[in-house]
């Protein structure tokens, strides 16, 4: 006797196929979300080592890092590089720069810039301390390119920015919103040998750094270094080695819908870039702080920890913990 084998009908492989099809589309979101809290994991663990690196600085140096050094001439990050053991990259910058006449006749304002030549192995660099995973990673139409002896670079973009404060990179009061500057836990140190006031800030004279002693609100309720978008295009958000987009100001809730103010040659709304606007005589320069994180962005505190911050935050305790000296009274419950 022969036996015969039942093969399967064209309806059951397509309901086979059908099934097939449901679980992959139930199990991609799964796949994803796992992949994502991986990258932000990643990235906390990334805000940690920084908010370690300044706390190394602070023991070192009695005070936290300068926020920035002018426009161009270096920021917080190469600053803390010999506290994240990236001592070579330090010892290869060149921190002469500063654009006093007698600098800019020494050729110090372009030789010593961030893209001068004697600092573009830096300005090239890498770091993966400095860039969150859930983020592109870099910008491939960066305008700051140079070619030095036939040898074309690019300065690197970067995902951490440093608390400038409540109002705006130049830390004014804001009187059209009722917003007076309370404090930062950076400020610009300027050239040694000029006073970047007035020119840079008018109305300011202050060029520090800041000891923990200063921040009287407290270390863990003040922030200290934040996330940005890499930006693509012709836009510097997350060209952080450029003195304006190093910080960022909580005058802008995390991830707002309101536009960054930024210089308008630099300003590139296409999509997937976050909003922009020109700056004006109304409007100073201010930056969010910003993520790709879904809901949010992380933060490294002044006292060491990271925390997520939802981008629901209400605007006035979004403030209130950008300042150092502002005497908000601010529950743990409100974020």
């Amino acid at each position: 006797m022969r036996s015969s084998r039942r093969a399967f009908t064209l309806i059951e492989l397509l309901v086979v196929i059908a099934i097939i099809g449901v679980l992959i589309a139930l199990l991609l979101p799964a796949v994803q979300s796992a992949r994502e809290a991986a990258r932000r994991a990643q990235c906390t663990n990334n805000l940690k080592q920084v908010g370690l690196a300044m706390h190394n600085y602070h023991d070192a140096f009695g005070s936290l890092a300068p926020g920035r050094k002018g426009c161009c001439w270096g920021t917080w990050q190469l600053f803390i590089l010999p506290q994240l053991e990236q001592v070579a990259a330090y010892n290869a910058f060149n921190f002469n720069g500063n654009n006093s006449s007698a600098g800019q006749a020494a050729g110090f304002d372009g030789n010593f810039r961030y893209f001068g030549a004697v600092n573009r192995t830096v300005a090239n660099l890498d770091l993966a301390a400095y860039l969150c995973p859930s983020d592109e990673g870099s910008n491939p139409a960066n305008p700051i390119t140079a070619t030095v002896n036939g040898v074309r670079f690019e300065c690197k973009y970067r995902n951490y920015v440093a608390n400038l404060g409540n109002t705006t990179v130049s830390q004014l009061n804001m009187p059209a919103f009722n917003i007076n500057f309370r404090g930062a836990p950076f400020y610009d140190m300027g050239s040694p040998d000029i006073d970047i006031a007035p020119s840079y800030y008018p109305g300011r004279t202050t060029r520090k750094v800041v000891g923990f002693s200063s921040i009287r609100d407290g270390l863990s309720n003040t922030l200290l270094v934040s996330e940005t978008i890499i930006a693509q295009g012709r836009d510097l958000r997350g060209f952080t080695q450029w003195g304006d987009a190093t910080g960022f100001n909580g005058f802008l809730t995390p991830n707002s819908k309101s536009p960054d103010v930024i210089d308008a040659y630099w300003c590139n709304n296409t999509a997937p870039n976050p909003p922009c606007t020109p700056v004006t005589t109304e409007l100073d320069k201010t930056f969010a702080a910003r993520s790709r994180h879904p809901g949010g962005v992380n933060v490294a505190m002044a006292d060491g920890s990271v925390k997520f911050f939802k981008e629901s935050i209400n605007v006035f305790v979004w403030r209130s913990l950008s300042t150092t000296s502002g005497g908000e009274v601010i529950s743990a419950d409100q974020y």
